[in-house]
Formats: C-alpha cells, sequence, structure tokens
C-alpha cells in the first residue's frame, strides 16, 4: 500500500512539471486577434479626442502604412518616419475631432495613393462632406465646366452643359478648391487629383446647407442658382445601361464592378449585343469595385484564355531582420482566366475610358488591353488599384492603406500612371456646349473606318 501511494505521488509531481506543447492553431488566433476589424458605425457620435487619442490617431496612420504600403517605391523623396515627427505637434494642437482628422489626412495624403485615405469618424462624414449638389464638372484649360446633370428637379433645368462654374459661394473656383479641396485629397497622378475634384467633390458640403453657384453660360451671360446640398443616394446607379446606337453598334455602359449585380445585367443585356455589328464598352465613369465581374464579363469577348493582371504581395518576417536578411519579401501572382461560356461575341469591340476609370475598371481595362481585344478611346485612366487595407480609427474615423501593387500582366505599370489610350480624345467646351459626346463619336468614326477597310 506504501508503495502505491509514493507511485502516484510520484506520478503527480511528474505532472505538475510537465511542460505545455505548443498549440499553433491557437498562437495563430491569438496573433491575428491584435489586429481589430473596422466596423462602419455611423451612430457613434464624439467631438473631441484626448491627447492620447490624438497621438494614437496618428500613431496608427503612420505604422499601418509603414508595414503595410505596397508603394513607398512610387514616392522615393517620402522621409515617413520624419513626417510622422513632424507631424506629431500638428495633431496634438487640433481643437475639435474634425480638425484632428484634418491633420490625419494631411499627413497621409503624402503617400500620394488612391487607394490609402483617411475618412474621419462616419456620423462626421455623413454630415460635413457626403451631401451634395448633383451637378458634375470638367475640367477643361483650367476652367470648371458643367458636365453631367443628375437630377429630374425642375430646380436644375436652368443648368445646361457647357456652363461654366466661376464662383461657389462668392470665392473663385480655384481659391476654392485650394482652401476646401486640396489640403485633403487623396490621389494618385494628376488626372486623378483633377477627376476627384471636378467630378466627385467640388461642391459637397454640409447636409442642408445651401450654396450659391454664379456660372457663364455660353452666350457670356452670368448667371446664379442657390441649391440646396443633400446626402448622396448610394441607391440610385445603375451598374449598367445598353442601347443600340445608329449603323448597329451598341453602346454598353458599365458605371460599376461592385458586385454580381453588374454581371447579372450584362447578361440580360447579351442577346441583344450578340446581333449587333461592333460594341463599344464604356467605363469613363467606372469607379472599380471587384476585378472578377469584369473579368467574367472580357470571357463573353474572347474565347482564347487571358491574362488579368501581375500582382506583387508583400509579407513582413521580423527573424529575417534579426538575421540581417529580407524583411520585406514579395510574392509575385499570376494567372490566366479561361473562359468557360458558351456563346462568345467576335465582333469588332472599343473600350472608353477617362480619368475616373479607377481600380478595379483600369483591372478590366489592363485585361482587354493584354486581350488584345480592342482598342482604348479617351483618355489616361486614374492610376490607382490594389487592395485597400481598413483599419479603426481613435473616435470612429476609418483609415486605409493599399497592400498589394498590380501591373499588367506583361509588366507594364499603371499604378501612379494610368493606361493610356490608344487614341487619345479630349471633350472640348464646344462640344459640352452643344451636348455632344465626343469621346463616343469618334469610337464610332473609328468603327465605321474599320468596317470600311474590311470591305
Amino acid at each position: 500500500m506504501k508503495t502505491i501511494c509514493m507511485f502516484f505521488a510520484i506520478l503527480g509531481g511528474l505532472s505538475v512539471f510537465s511542460q505545455p506543447k505548443l498549440d499553433t492553431l491557437v498562437y495563430q488566433k491569438i496573433q491575428n486577434e491584435r489586429f481589430p476589424k473596422i466596423e462602419f458605425d455611423t451612430t457613434f457620435v464624439t467631438n473631441s479626442l484626448s491627447m492620447e487619442e490624438k497621438i494614437q490617431a496618428l500613431s496608427t496612420v503612420w505604422h499601418e502604412a509603414k508595414f503595410n504600403f505596397a508603394n513607398f517605391d512610387l514616392i522615393p523623396h517620402v522621409q515617413w518616419d520624419s513626417l510622422y515627427r513632424a507631424y506629431i505637434p500638428k495633431v496634438m494642437n487640433t481643437s475639435d475631432i474634425m480638425d484632428t482628422y484634418t491633420v490625419l489626412m494631411q499627413f497621409n495624403q503624402h503617400l500620394r495613393d488612391g487607394h490609402t485615405r483617411v475618412l474621419p469618424p462616419l456620423y462626421h462624414l455623413k454630415k460635413q462632406k457626403f451631401n451634395r449638389v448633383p451637378i458634375y464638372f470638367k475640367e477643361l484649360n483650367g476652367l470648371a465646366v458643367v458636365y453631367d446633370i443628375k437630377s429630374t428637379d425642375p430646380a436644375y433645368d436652368k443648368i445646361k452643359k457647357g456652363m461654366i462654374l466661376e464662383y461657389i459661394d462668392g470665392v473663385h473656383v480655384q481659391d476654392y478648391i485650394l482652401k476646401n479641396i486640396s489640403p485633403t485629397l487623396h490621389f494618385s497622378t494628376k488626372q486623378d487629383s483633377i477627376g476627384r475634384i471636378y467630378y466627385h467633390d467640388l461642391l459637397n458640403g454640409p447636409e442642408n446647407s445651401s450654396v450659391r453657384l454664379d456660372f457663364k453660360t455660353d452666350k457670356g451671360t452670368s448667371v446664379y442658382e442657390i441649391f440646396t446640398r443633400s446626402p448622396y443616394d448610394w441607391n440610385t446607379k445603375t451598374p449598367v445601361t445598353y442601347q443600340t446606337l445608329p449603323g448597329n453598334v451598341g453602346h454598353l455602359i458599365i458605371d460599376s464592378f461592385v458586385n454580381e449585380d453588374t454581371f447579372t445585367e450584362f447578361k440580360k443585356h447579351f442577346p441583344e449585343i450578340m446581333k449587333t455589328n461592333a460594341l463599344v464598352i464604356d467605363i469613363r465613369h467606372n469607379g472599380g469595385g471587384n476585378g472578377h465581374w469584369g473579368h467574367e464579363i472580357i470571357g463573353y469577348l474572347t474565347k482564347e484564355p487571358f491574362y488579368p493582371s501581375l500582382t506583387l504581395m508583400n509579407s513582413y518576417h521580423p527573424s529575417e531582420r534579426a538575421w540581417g536578411g529580407n524583411a520585406i519579401q514579395s510574392k509575385k501572382i499570376s494567372y490566366d482566366w479561361k473562359p468557360y461560356h458558351t456563346e462568345t461575341y467576335n465582333k469588332p469591340v472599343v473600350l472608353l475610358i477617362s480619368e475616373l476609370t479607377y481600380s478595379a475598371a483600369e483591372d478590366f481595362s489592363a485585361a482587354f488591353k493584354i486581350a488584345n481585344r480592342g482598342i482604348l478611346i479617351g483618355t489616361a485612366t486614374g492610376g490607382s488599384t490594389g487592395q485597400p487595407l481598413g483599419y479603426p480609427l481613435p473616435g470612429g474615423g476609418i483609415g486605409f492603406v493599399c497592400s498589394k501593387r498590380d501591373a499588367m500582366y506583361d509588366g507594364t505599370e499603371f499604378v501612379g500612371i494610368g493606361i493610356k489610350p490608344d487614341i487619345e480624345v479630349q471633350p472640348t467646351l464646344e462640344g459640352l456646349q452643344k451636348d455632344k459626346d465626343e469621346v463616343l463619336e469618334r469610337a464610332l468614326q473609328y468603327i465605321k473606318a474599320q468596317k470600311s477597310q474590311n470591305q
């Protein structure tokens, strides 16, 4: 009996001193839990941040970019750590929360990337920024020219395409831009910044605020109107529209690749498209979304495999850094897309692009070009694509940083440059005043000329 007791005592002692096994799944789970997910909360309201929160916010923007930003090679002049130190007193001296986030946006702007941005807390953003007048502009030789009016409200009947906006609330347009838009604008290229300013941001402001707009008409007379800004309705945008133009040419407008709705709508129109002699695909106002849906559409335009893009994805290896090796290691990813649809459109295709063609729409343009499916007409695209990584900021704000680098499959760069058209066509003031779509007209001329050559 004494021996048995001694045996269990020894066994118990061994169990006390036995070492735990490394659970790799638990280890990985704990490591990933250190990175919180972002939440889009429009109800949380705070009007100021503590000093500690201000410094935390700036530090978060700094370190998320330092370890995750994919495009530092495009901004070799930027000393990111030095900028961080320079912005510490700036953020500490801010008063309210919007003042703090203005400094964060100015800091972020140095990265010169359209997919890398800082958004103020969504409650304040909706109240102060996401409200607009539905008049859209094109920059022509330094002038803000009315490009489109997206409203059926009779209040906008007097506004015509081609009118020149001269003053906003009594401030000259260029001075207004320099004071209210440029300081916090995020962009990748010159054409990207121009498109954002004139098409997207020019008339944004506080909810239900009034704004006086002074125009010059095509007759040279001055007129003004006062409008009220209202929240942007995200549900009004139709991703795909189609019509058959004279000459039996299809005109397919794709304004978004955000979700499967784009592909679904395309398939609805495809039987009509198959009856045409040529097709113009218009993505001049497509801000992107999910590149997969664009590739699905290209899969209806060719039977041959095509190559969507070349991607570089970085990973950080602290042990390699400790050993004097390469802490950042890049993995190159490429693949071919094999069309699987039973029907294929094999007639001539032209793609229309502009500075507003962006992100997944640029991926579409790149794949279309590499597939040699047709020519591109218009102006250079915005020059920004990649995968934005979202992260939370103190007070309810959200930051994004571009976490991967993309190029055309053959290695041709377009991030920070844009995809250039085969035939460049710029809208003109005279054309807008006559309500002409000069880019579309040039595409139709090209199709007609090609048809004549082939006869």
